[in-house]
């Protein structure tokens, strides 16, 4: 039990102070981009496409047309839509492959990573920028985890997977509050067949 509180005060710390850096002009963009598109797409590999598809589930809530890359029932992405992209690295293939194809048809690309400096960010109108650990640091000299600033207990990307998500719950905080949105909202668009 003991390393289980360790581990996740050390996650909740980190999340708060990445997530305190985060560029407040960065999110007002986001937030603009996500509300005048006309469907949201959201594309991420592994555990970040499951951070992905929790989001992707609280926009529908919220009344979003939104939908994850890879589905079956995914409608191809079109100019007036907006792409979200997470990749710690920002160089997942599948994801920067669809960065790259969603600003080829004119659809905002907004991308959630830890590096400023990839591939995915040739490809992006907004980027929110998580100074975070991932699952390859050594491929950022100035990594947290080169200072050794972080151990075995969070591997790989646990501390972006995990910024990522409180961010993006917070965001949908942050939309119910400019929306006008109660609990009770959100209720009524979640699933009953379950």
């Amino acid at each position: 039990m003991e390393i289980i509180k360790k581990t996740t005060q050390e996650i909740a710390r980190h999340a708060l102070e990445v997530i305190e850096k985060i560029s407040p002009t960065q999110v007002s963009l986001m937030i603009e981009t996500i509300i005048d598109a006309d469907s949201v797409f959201i594309v991420g590999s592994g555990r970040s496409e499951l951070v992905g598809k929790a989001f992707a589930m609280r926009l529908m809530h919220l009344g979003f047309i939104v939908h994850v890359v890879g589905d079956v029932t995914t409608p191809a992405i079109k100019k007036g839509d907006c792409l979200i992209a997470i990749s710690g690295s920002g160089e997942t293939k599948t994801v920067t492959l669809a960065a790259k194809t969603s600003q080829e048809v004119g659809a905002k690309v907004i991308a959630i990573t830890a590096s400023e400096e990839s591939t995915l960010s040739q490809y992006l109108d907004v980027i929110i920028y998580l100074d975070s650990k991932t699952k390859e640091p050594w491929k950022d000299y100035n990594s947290n985890s080169l200072k050794g600033d972080y151990d075995d207990l969070t591997p790989m990307g646990t501390m972006f997977e995990d910024s990522t998500h409180l961010f993006l719950d917070g965001l949908i905080a942050e939309f119910m509050a400019l929306l006008g949105k109660k609990e009770q909202d959100l209720k009524l668009r979640h699933a009953i067949i379950e």
